[in-house]
């Protein structure tokens, strides 16, 4: 049996208005989960940027901060505006 966009409608029709936002949230996934594999390419510069920072990284550790440490930063930020 083929299911045509009628059916698809009919049910959704039918579904209480909470289970809406999981049916479009699978139809989110399922559309991510076949197109972009087939669509997205990561560019070449944005490969070299993350292989640029992942040295960085590991040359220079202390360089970054904790996420509590970042929290405390953008709570006391967040007061002073």
């Amino acid at each position: 049996m083929e299911i045509t966009l009628k059916d698809v409608e009919s049910n959704l029709e039918t579904l209480p208005e909470e289970f809406l936002y999981q049916v479009n949230d699978f139809i989110d996934f399922l559309k991510y989960k076949h197109l972009n594999d087939k669509q997205y390419v990561v560019p070449e510069w944005h490969k070299e940027e993350v292989r640029r920072r992942v040295k960085y990284s590991q040359e220079h550790p202390e360089s970054f901060i904790s996420e509590s440490e970042m929290n405390d930063f953008l709570n006391s930020f967040e007061r002073e505006s």
